[in-house]
């Protein structure tokens, strides 16, 4: 099983209702060719890690690197396992409300092995650092 995990922010910009169609059409596109993957979320700042066959990963890195609704994106982690991580999610979006909905989600092998990509579930889901006004 090939994985991979990466950063980015969403720009600015990008309204609730386009953020929420772009993982929409995600998580359909993921389904149709055997991809599954976690996708963290706080505010705008994005931890997703994909997992299935190379050449489809590949591909829909290349996607993300020439969207320009992503911003900062950057490679995090490059690896190959025996066995999914996210077997059942095409794309599972998973922020701080996620968190306290479903606790079980804390304890995921994948979850936590791309938490800690970010810091650790604790440290990503406090909320996103500000300027000075």
């Amino acid at each position: 099983m090939f994985r991979v995990a990466y950063r980015s922010v969403l720009r600015a910009d990008l309204g609730v209702a386009e953020i929420e169609s772009l993982l929409t059409s995600s998580a359909e596109h993921n389904a149709r060719v055997g991809v599954t993957s976690a996708f963290l979320m706080n505010d705008r700042r994005c931890l997703h890690a994909m997992e299935g066959s190379p050449k489809v990963i590949r591909s829909i890195l290349e996607c993300i690197w020439d969207d320009r609704r992503n911003e900062e994106f950057a490679i995090l982690d490059i690896a190959y396992g025996e066995a999914a991580l996210f077997p059942d999610w095409p794309l599972k979006v998973i922020t701080a409300e996620t968190l306290q909905e479903d606790d079980s989600l804390q304890q995921h092998p994948g979850v936590l092995w791309l938490a800690n990509m970010g810091g650790g579930l604790d440290v990503y889901f406090q909320p996103a650092q500000r300027g000075a006004d």
